[in-house]
């Protein structure tokens, strides 16, 4: 559950309590994830723009796993695990092709201020794993948000269980994680209809058979 989507301690302690982990984009928010009762192992650092205190404060607790924008913030992630003497977990955001661009905000199909585009994922994953202070961990993909077709949705899935995939194929192992982004839109105009979960469910069921 992102925590910046609403922060509030009795929601996050309600959606703790069905067995979720938070997502967080902040220090604050971790703070808050934590006053909730969260264990730092099952949070996620996820979005652009994270200060060198931050992502000490968060390595200090055991955060679960950062998600790197940048080399730029792969570089200063592992400069501060490096300080601490630990290894900190990752994985890598990237930006899909536009054959599953879609939603209100779409970071797929071009170049992006965020992630790394898809065309560049090989060159980026052999330099995340040229630096020991980092456990590359998985795949955060992220094509956009507040989307209300589940083809789309279901499509970009697809798209990230192929990346995965082929980032395993390379480094000849399985990944940890496979983080398929936002996506899950609320009608808010007369003229929006309601995303069909039912069709997201089933979709989502036929993708993990084809993973088993």
């Amino acid at each position: 559950y992102s925590v910046k989507a609403n922060p509030t301690q009795a929601l996050l302690k309600c959606i703790l309590a069905k067995g979720a982990g938070l997502e967080i984009a902040s220090g604050g928010e971790f703070s808050q994830a934590i006053a909730a009762g969260c264990p730092a192992a099952k949070i996620i650092f996820a979005g652009p723009g994270k200060t060198e205190e931050e992502l000490d404060l968060v390595l200090a607790h055991g955060i679960g796993e950062i998600h790197v924008e940048s080399l730029t913030e792969a570089a200063r992630i592992a400069s501060i695990a490096g300080r601490r003497g630990i290894r900190a977990p990752v994985a890598l955001r990237v930006n899909p092709g536009g054959e599953v661009d879609g939603g209100a905000m779409r970071m797929g199909g071009r170049s992006a201020p965020f992630g790394v585009d898809e065309e560049i994922v090989d060159e980026t994953i052999e330099r995340l794993l040229s630096l020991n202070e980092l456990d590359f961990r998985g795949i955060h993909l992220f094509a956009g948000t507040q989307i209300l077709s589940s083809e789309i949705l279901i499509a970009q899935y697809r798209k990230g269980l192929e990346i995965a995939r082929h980032v395993a194929e390379r480094l000849r192992r399985p990944l940890s994680t496979l983080d398929f982004g936002g996506g899950l839109g609320i009608p808010y105009f007369p003229h929006e209809q309601e995303l069909d979960i039912e069709a997201v469910h089933a979709g989502v069921s036929s993708l993990m058979e084809d993973v088993r």
